[in-house]
């Protein structure tokens, strides 16, 4: 298994969930991701979000990309609950007037708001798959580096 997977997996499910730490609680939202590199997954937010904040604070956060089960749970006898990507890494922020260009080309909804725009990505951390053949295992799953 190799980063490719995660990419492929993660742009066919941008939605995610994003885990930050606000001093000591834990929050969680749903985020949508832009794309995705052999170097991470990168993002947009407002700067003057409380994630922005969080991800400014401490640089650690996880992501759990999902797709659902083909079939609802427990139909023809199994248990699928569907497959999970988790990625765990640190956050770059990214001041780059080109990157910027794009985002705001390929998502015109955000140029209202452009000069309050972060663009971030998640890297240096590793990544693995999830399902619920893996419950009880966790550990043993093969981490993906990137």
């Amino acid at each position: 298994m190799d980063f490719d997977e995660c990419i492929q997996f993660a742009t066919e499910h941008p939605l995610c969930a994003a885990a930050t730490v606000d001093g000591d609680q834990p929050r969680v939202r749903m985020l949508g991701m832009w794309f995705a590199t052999k170097e991470g997954f990168y993002f947009s937010t407002a700067k003057v979000k409380a994630m922005c904040r969080q991800l400014t604070a401490n640089h650690k956060v996880e992501l759990c990309f999902y797709a659902p089960p083909k079939h609802p749970p427990g139909e023809g006898g199994t248990m699928d609950i569907g497959k999970v990507l988790r990625a765990s890494g640190v956050v770059a922020f990214l001041d780059d007037p080109k990157l910027k260009e794009r985002l705001l080309e390929e998502r015109p909804f955000l140029r209202p708001t452009a000069e309050n725009i972060a663009i971030f990505r998640v890297e240096k951390g590793e990544a693995w798959f999830w399902t619920f053949s893996d419950s009880g295992r966790e550990s043993t799953i093969e981490r993906i580096s990137f």
